[in-house]
């Protein structure tokens, strides 16, 4: 009898060190099922604020491209320029389509339906770079974020334009929404009063619209197409009382001293043949409106380039009137050059994450 006690306390102390194996695991099992659903739980509110941030930053995205801002004209607040930012400023970057009478905008057209389509104005991304604390973190966002906000040119002779806060911590990348939208930027091209490379050959001529003088002046050269080269003439008017306001510049892209080409300017009433060759990037023009309109209000231009057939591609030049406050900040910040002048392509990036 003693013996079979003994064995049948043997085997309940086995049952129990079972039994207590068993509770122990049990324990460690539901741990980690207790610290995996709060992972899980974790991931899923990080993956949600994300969501929330990625809308958030679509949403901001769309509004900026898609909206002139508002008050209308927002940008023309001189306050901006001194740093001084109305808290009922929204900022929008769309630009509005003009009238245009006679070369000369002079009315804003109204309504979102008037808004050029993924096109940005470039002169309201320089207020906001300016003033982006006051204008984006606290008006568009109202200080629940941080952000940041850059324009990438496709054009590489163009610089990149980055403003806004930034995003070193790599540890955060996971909470930080981008939006990369591709639009057009204007640059400084509603400073240009004629583009000359914007004309239409008709097989290996160009068909010229406007009337050369020196085609029905017997004492001028023909400018007339002949088999090497073709002429591209133009006539504009210039007030006298512009040149107090404006920099009149004829600027032609680098690659133009290859273009073995020449230009001639003139008063229509003082016509001649001094042909120079065109190896400027740029060219001050008020030098020679301010001597001829001295003895008058204003008077009718006539430019011309010759221009050879075989080295078309490297001619590249506009007209510009740049006002005078602003040729000084063009040239420090090195764009004075025929590439701001035009519309280009870029890739406009909004980067935001909760504070």
């Amino acid at each position: 009898m003693r013996i079979e006690k003994l064995i049948k306390d043997k085997y309940g102390l086995l049952y129990s060190t079972e039994l207590l194996l068993s509770i122990i695991l049990l324990v460690f099992i539901i741990g980690i099922i207790a610290n995996l659903s709060d992972d899980l739980s974790e991931k899923i509110g990080v993956e949600e604020e994300l969501s929330s941030i990625e809308d958030i930053a679509i949403e901001s995205s769309d509004y900026l491209l898609n909206n002139p801002g508002n008050p209308d004209n927002w940008e023309d607040d001189e306050s901006l320029d001194i740093g001084i930012v109305s808290s009922n400023i929204i900022p929008g970057l769309a630009i509005k389509n003009k009238y245009v009478d006679n070369g000369q905008f002079y009315i804003e057209e109204s309504g979102d339906d008037n808004v050029i389509a993924n096109s940005i104005s470039y002169r309201k991304l320089i207020k906001i770079r300016n003033n982006y604390d006051l204008l984006i973190d606290r008006n568009l966002f109202n200080d629940s974020f941080k952000s940041s906000m850059a324009v990438y040119p496709l054009n590489s002779e163009i610089g990149p334009l980055l403003m806004g806060d930034e995003f070193d911590d790599e540890s955060d990348d996971n909470n930080i929404a981008v939006v990369n939208r591709t639009v057009k930027c204007d640059y400084y091209s509603n400073f240009v009063v004629y583009n000359f490379n914007d004309f239409e050959l008709l097989g290996d001529n160009y068909y010229r619209e406007e009337i050369c003088n020196h085609d029905s002046d017997s004492k001028l050269e023909n400018h007339s197409n002949d088999e090497r080269s073709f002429w591209l003439c133009k006539n504009f008017r210039i007030y006298k009382k512009s040149l107090e306001e404006y920099d009149y510049l004829l600027i032609s892209e680098k690659c133009v001293k290859n273009s073995n080409s020449y230009w001639i300017l003139e008063n229509l009433n003082k016509p001649n043949d001094n042909k120079q060759r065109l190896n400027d990037e740029v060219i001050d023009l008020n030098p020679f409106f301010v001597k001829d309109l001295e003895n008058s209000s204003n008077e009718i231009y006539s430019i011309h380039f010759n221009i050879e057939k075989n080295h078309l591609n490297d001619f590249k030049a506009v007209l510009v009137a740049i006002p005078k406050n602003m040729t000084d900040s063009l040239i420090s910040n090195n764009e004075l050059k025929y590439e701001y002048f035009k519309v280009q392509d870029v890739n406009f990036l909004l980067k935001i994450a909760y504070k």
